[in-house]
């Protein structure tokens, strides 16, 4: 907004433009006073006296850019007397009527013999086309930044929707391996349960077998040791 200026039409220009802008004003006609961007709407006046009645609270955001505007038309203000100084002698007022405009208008004609209302009129507009144009590259500006924005925190949200979506299948991977470990686990469990059950045929067989072999041994080793005396009590060397 600094270079407000560089977005109206150069110095060199603005005479031809406002000259352009008179001219059209001569002719009469309510087409030389057509916006050329239709994005403002014009300011409601009285039917009866054309005052017009006090803006509303303005936000201090609005108030900035209307501040770079104001700005903006101080700098393309040409020399002499033209709408813009006639606009400013009447804003300069707190209340205005009919004769606030009479007397207006009267100074600016002592001031400028050249002054009209045709030309106070296509002036007007002239200022208006101004403020049209730098509001409509502003528009655009910030319509710019806004989808650049936009962009952004779509492609911010998409990732961050992705990283929820690959999280949330993880998870679900997890608890569908956590409940087929759980399934594992309890089956094993229970095949656990039942071990010594289905061993203890096997040890029970393997217990008698011991049992047997000790007792074949003592049976043997008695069988032996009887025949053994046997042979010393009856048999003489």
């Amino acid at each position: 907004m600094k270079n407000w200026k560089s977005l109206f039409v150069k110095d060199s220009d603005t005479d031809t433009a406002k000259k352009d802008a008179t001219e059209a004003a001569g002719k009469g006609t309510s087409e030389s006073f057509s916006f050329p961007v239709t994005d403002t709407s014009p300011v409601k006046t009285s039917s009866i006296s054309g005052v017009v009645p006090p803006p509303p609270a303005i936000d201090p955001t609005v108030k900035d850019v209307l501040d770079v505007y104001e700005s903006g038309l101080d700098s393309i203000n040409m020399p002499g007397y033209d709408f813009y100084e006639f606009y400013k002698a009447i804003t300069s007022i707190g209340h205005v009527n009919e004769n606030t405009y009479q007397l207006a208008y009267q100074m600016a004609k002592s001031l400028d013999k050249t002054v009209t209302a045709q030309k106070l009129m296509a002036d007007a507009e002239f200022y208006i086309s101004k403020i049209n144009e730098v509001h409509g590259q502003y528009t655009s500006q910030g319509q710019q930044k806004m989808n650049a924005l936009q962009q952004q925190k779509n492609g911010d949200k998409e990732k961050l929707q992705r990283d929820i979506d690959a999280g949330a299948a993880r998870i679900s991977q997890l608890r569908a391996e956590l409940q087929q470990l759980e399934a594992d686990i309890n089956q094993k469990r229970s095949v656990l349960a039942k071990t010594d059950e289905s061993f203890n045929p096997q040890e029970k067989t393997i217990r008698e077998k011991l049992m047997a072999n000790d007792m074949a041994r003592k049976i043997s080793i008695d069988k032996l040791n009887s025949i053994k005396e046997g042979i010393l009590k009856y048999i003489k060397a």
